[in-house]
């Protein structure tokens, strides 16, 4: 029995519990974007916690088998750690090099929303939501579903019978074509490379965890690059380039 059906039982597509942890941030983010501003602390804290409950939901019911063999070796770790801090320069480099891409300034996450009392309750809610919940969800979605859902999409098949980290060009193009469209359009840039880059990491690993860990420490060194790197870059007229339109 490979890792992709190991331990799972076969009932149903086994579709629900990789897309509605996805589903349901995407549909918080479209929410909080039409609520006032009072309701920015709530959907702060409700945006992880609706993915990760689903997750823990679906994982009390056997589902994610892939990730319940954890192969990480602390020099395999290690590995993961260098190549997300690597993959996190390659997202930051086109907006520093070139001003032309970089997003409105009102897209920009702002930390003091909720008042200057709450910055590190607001700081650690981002961190959390955004270098742990969010690379969980994305890669059980994207690198467990999409990629082997790809593989079976014509023949009708179970995706589930499709081992993790399996090369195929139609599955490797369907991941980098649904993981850049949930991204907005100006960071598409820097999407497709990292999601093909990381693709091929999977290849290597073979490991869903890796991934997570990879996806992880990119996101969290763009906070911690928004957070402590404003006076790193220039911003072409002389001023420190803010970087927190990356969170």
């Amino acid at each position: 029995m490979n890792q992709a059906t190991q331990g799972e039982a076969r009932t149903g597509h086994g579709w629900w519990p990789y897309l509605l942890p996805y589903i349901s941030f995407l549909l918080l983010v479209e929410l909080g974007q039409r609520l006032p501003e009072a309701f920015f602390l709530p959907m702060l804290i409700l945006k992880p916690a609706l993915p990760l409950g689903l997750m823990v939901h679906f994982w009390r019911r056997g589902a994610y088998p892939e990730l319940r063999a954890v192969r990480l070796a602390p020099a395999g770790a290690a590995a993961d750690v260098v190549v997300g801090l690597g993959l996190a320069i390659l997202w930051v480099a086109p907006y520093v090099v070139f001003p032309a891409l970089r997003p409105d300034a009102a897209d920009a996450f702002d930390a003091g929303k909720a008042g200057a009392a709450l910055i590190p309750l607001v700081l650690s809610l981002r961190m959390f939501g955004y270098a742990i919940v969010t690379p969980l969800f994305e890669e059980i979605f994207i690198r467990s579903f999409v990629m082997r859902y790809a593989d079976v999409y014509w023949v009708r098949g179970d995706f589930r019978n499709v081992p993790l980290a399996r090369y195929s060009l139609v599955s490797f193009l369907t991941t980098i074509v649904v993981f850049t469209i949930g991204h907005v359009p100006w960071e598409w840039w820097v999407a497709v490379p990292w999601v093909a880059l990381t693709n091929l990491w999977f290849y290597h690993r073979k490991s869903l965890w890796a991934l997570v860990l990879v996806h992880g420490v990119t996101n969290a060194a763009l906070l911690l690059l928004a957070l402590y790197g404003g006076g790193l870059f220039d911003d072409g007229r002389g001023n420190p380039l803010s970087l927190w339109f990356f969170v």
